[in-house]
Parts: C-alpha cells; structure tokens; sequence
C-alpha cells in the first residue's frame, strides 16, 4: 500500500499531467501553437505579396495590389490578384492560369469602376481560339477570336504584367512584341467587358540588374516597353513583377511586401 505522502505525490502528478494536456490544446485552439500543416501536392511552390502604386514625383498613394501565386505538377500556375486602384475608385478581382509556358489557359474577372459596377468575365483558351463570356451593367456578351501560339491576357492588375514578356514574336525589324488580348476597363459602363488585341514591342536593358524595394533585394532582368512608354523589372523563374515605372505619366508600381515557400526562388 502507498503511504499518505506517496498517494498525495501520485495525486499531484496526475494533475500535473491534465493540467499540461489542458493548457496544450488550449494553445493549439487559440493559436498560441502553430500546427504544421500538410503538404499540399497540388502546389509546388507559393507566393503572395503587395504592391504600392503611387506617383513618381512625390511618391503619393494612389492604390494597392495583393496577389498570390501557386505554381502547380507540370509547372502551370494559377495567379489571384486584387486590386484597389484608389485614385480611380477601381477595383478588380482577377483569377488567372496558364500553362508551364506562361500561354493562358483561362481566367475571371470582375471589375468595379468609377461609375459603379461594369461586370465580369470568363475567359476559357482552347488551343487557337479564346472564348469570352461576360455579364454586366451593358447586358451579357460573348466573343469568340482566333489568338496566335504566343500570346497573353492583360488584366490591369499588375502582379502579372512580367507574363507578357515570355513571348518571343518578332516585327519584320527583328525588334521582339508582345501580343496581349488587353480587357476594356474604362469607367464606360455602355461598354461590355470584352477585350481586344494589341502589340507592344520591347527590349531588354540588362539581365542582371539589381532592383532594390521594400520587399527586399532582388536580381531582376529591366526591360524597356512600347519604345519607352514604361520600363519593367522581372525577378525569376515566375516573372515576379518588382517594380514598374510609367515616367510619361508619372505613375509607378513597386513591390512592397514579399513571402514565399515550397521551392527555390529569386
């Protein structure tokens, strides 16, 4: 039989132990400790991150971007942008995917204006054609063009401006141009969300330029667009979008905010 003092002690203990237990998943229940969580085979690598937009000259707020990205088997990837362009009362939700090679496969938008609601859009790519489907304050339409191997879709979030830029298409001067199947988004709202092509040509000013933001350093190639319309710094294998400058406008677009994980990144 246990002494008085050796029942007491194997009391204590006991309750020692519930206590521990409690305190444990009351920790793991608000948050105190962080669960690792599964690994995802869906995702081979992530990152999300913002934007400052503002003016050049007296470096002003004029809006925001957050975005995530998820690069997926095969080396797809899906892009979600959101973005509040404050100055002009815009906000626009786009979900975007392409295949490994950076051609789209499809995306969704849907656009707030100035004047209010203009609409969304569905854009499905199957192999020559794109399909549009869009719904808003102008009625539904839909749209059905033949679109070249090397082509992109411009959205106006800027997270994925640096995708324009894979293709490898030429003037007859030899001078490289992007293609890009760009969305109506003016404050027109008698105007569907539909879009239409245009070319923009562009050079490349240096592959190993350093381009230091808020979100920290970063080994960038710097790219001239549209014979100087704005200039465009890209980091890594994903084309992050570092910062953008538009001088004729005033206007830049500078990543201030960067995290990622799941695989080795610039």
């Amino acid at each position: 039989m246990l002494s008085a003092d050796q029942t007491t002690l194997t009391r204590l203990r006991r309750r020692r132990r519930s206590t521990a237990v409690l305190i444990g998943a009351l920790a793991v229940a608000t948050g105190a400790v962080a669960a690792q969580p599964p690994d995802n085979k869906n995702i081979v690598r992530w990152s999300r991150g913002t934007y400052e937009y503002r003016t050049l000259e007296d470096k002003a707020p004029r809006g925001s971007e957050r975005f995530q990205l998820m690069v997926h088997p095969g080396g797809s990837r899906t892009l979600l942008m959101w973005h509040d362009l404050a100055a002009r009362n815009a906000q626009f939700t786009v979900v975007l995917r392409t295949d490994a090679a950076f051609r789209p496969v499809e995306a969704y938008l849907n656009y707030w204006v100035e004047t209010g609601y203009k609409g969304s859009a569905l854009i499905r790519v199957d192999r020559d054609e794109l399909f549009v489907t869009s719904q808003g304050a102008s009625g539904a339409h839909t749209q059905t063009i033949t679109v070249p191997e090397a082509f992109s879709i411009g959205t106006h979030p800027v997270s994925a401006d640096g995708w324009h830029l894979y293709q490898q298409s030429t003037h007859s001067q030899g001078q490289p141009v992007a293609r890009i199947y760009i969305m109506e988004a003016s404050a027109d709202l008698t105007k569907p969300l539909l879009g239409s092509f245009v070319e923009m040509p562009f050079e490349v000013l240096a592959d190993d330029a350093t381009m230091i933001t808020p979100a920290g350093t970063f080994l960038t190639t710097h790219y001239r667009l549209a014979g100087g319309l704005s200039e465009i710094w890209l980091a890594g294998e994903d084309r992050l979008m570092v910062r953008m400058v538009n001088e004729r406008r005033g206007l830049e677009y500078v990543l201030s905010e960067y995290t990622h994980g799941g695989g080795e990144q610039d």
